[in-house]
C-alpha cells in the first residue's frame, strides 16, 4: 500500500546533519514507524530530504508523513510492508523505482526472546528475513542505484549484540551480526563509487522494545541512551565516513573492555532474566 504527499509549502533549509545535495533527494528509511527509524525519518525531514516511510503499520506512516510534510515542507511516501515476508524487499523496491533515491536507512529488525529450541523454526526463519535478508536485497538494489549515480549513502541498522552471541537471543543477534559483516565490507568496497555505507549498533537505546522484551532497565549496565542521541551518532559517523559505529560512548567504551566471554555471560544473565519475566507476564 502506497501513499505519496506533494506539498505546497516551501521546502526549509539544511538545518544539520546530512547535506541533501549529497544524498537527496529522497531517502528510504524503513522500520520509520518508531524507535529510530522514527527518529531517523524527522531529523532528515528537518534537513531537506524528501522520504519514503516503509513499515508494517499504516495508519502509523501517515500520520508521521503528515507532520513531516506539514513540519517541514517535504514531500513523503508511505509504503506498508513487511519485510519479513519473502516479497517484501521486492515490493519496496517497486514502490520507490520512480524515485531519485540517494540514502537508505535499512533500519527494520525485530527479535524473539527465548530459549533457542523452544521456538518454531518457521518463526526463527521469519526474523533472519527480517533481520538478514531484507537488509541484503535492498543493499543490493539500492548500492547498485547509488553507484550508477556516483553519490549516496546507506546506514545499515545492526544491533550491540552482533559482536558476539546472545544467550536466549542466539538467531538475533546471529542474523544481526550479518548486517554488521555486509555493511562493514560494504563500507570499503563501495567507497571508489563515491557510497558511503555506515553500521549503526545500537545497544541499549530507549525505544519500546526494552519493555517489550521485559528487560529490567535496573539491570542495564548503563542508562539507555536516547533515540536521539543515537541518530546524532549515527549521522555523524555517516557523515565522517566511518565504517562502524557501537552507539554511546560508555557503551562503545564498555564494549572493547568487556572480554567477550564475560560479555556473553553477563547479557545472558540479563536476558535470561528477562525471558522469566515475560514468560511470567504472559502468563506461561
Amino acid at each position: 500500500m502506497i501513499q505519496t504527499e506533494h506539498p505546497r509549502t516551501t521546502r526549509k533549509a539544511d538545518l544539520r546533519s546530512l547535506d541533501v545535495n549529497r544524498y537527496g533527494p529522497w531517502a528510504v528509511v524503513t522500520g520509520a514507524s518508531s524507535g529510530i527509524g522514527r527518529e531517523f525519518a524527522h531529523r532528515l525531514a528537518s534537513s531537506g530530504f524528501d522520504v519514503v516511510l516503509a513499515a508494517r503499520r499504516t495508519a502509523a506512516l501517515r500520520s508521521l508523513g503528515s507532520e513531516l510534510s506539514t513540519a517541514h515542507g517535504v514531500e513523503h511516501r508511505a509504503v506498508t510492508v513487511d519485510l519479513a515476508e519473502p516479497h517484501g524487499p521486492s515490493e519496496l523496491i517497486r514502490a520507490t523505482s520512480d524515485l531519485d533515491v540517494g540514502l537508505l536507512v535499512s533500519n527494520a529488525g525485530s527479535g524473539l526472546p527465548g530459549p533457542f529450541l523452544t521456538h518454531d523454526l518457521a518463526d526463527l526463519q521469519r526474523i533472519v528475513r527480517l533481520n538478514s535478508t531484507a537488509h541484503l536485497e535492498l543493499a543490493h538494489h539500492f548500492g547498485k542505484r547509488l553507484v550508477e549515480r556516483g553519490r549516496g549513502g546507506m546506514v545499515l541498522v545492526s544491533a550491540g549484540g552482533a559482536l558476539h552471541g546472545l544467550p536466549h537471543m542466539v538467531n538475533d543477534s546471529a542474523s544481526k551480526a550479518y548486517v554488521l559483516n555486509l555493511g562493514e565490507g560494504l563500507h570499503y568496497e563501495l567507497a571508489p563509487a563515491g557510497v558511503d555505507v555506515t553500521v549503526l549498533l545500537p545497544f541499549a537505546v530507549d525505544t519500546p522494545i526494552i519493555d517489550q522484551y521485559a528487560v529490567d532497565r535496573a539491570s542495564l549496565p548503563l542508562k539507555p541512551q536516547s533515540v536521539e542521541e543515537c541518530v546524532d551518532e549515527a549521522i555523524k559517523a555517516l557523515h565522517k565516513g566511518r565504517a562502524t559505529l557501537v552507539s554511546g560512548r560508555a557503551m562503545r567504551l564498555l564494549s572493547r573492555l568487556t572480554p567477550r566471554t564475560v560479555s556473553i555471560k553477563m547479557n545472558g544473565r540479563m536476558l535470561g532474566k528477562a525471558v522469566a519475566a515475560l514468560s511470567e507476564r504472559n502468563g506461561e
